[in-house]
């Protein structure tokens, strides 16, 4: 069950990469970065 939802999500990063422009992926990191955070000072 996790491989196949892992080789889920990596297909649709690969397809999104190659139609999204590279500033995308810099906001997407920001915001997954800024969330991890969120999540850590909630849960620590």
């Amino acid at each position: 069950m996790l491989w196949g939802v892992t080789a889920i999500v990596l297909g649709v990063i690969i397809l999104l990469s190659l139609v999204l422009p590279s500033q995308f992926w810099w906001f997407g990191l920001a915001a997954l970065l800024i969330a991890a955070g969120i999540w850590l000072l909630r849960c620590c």
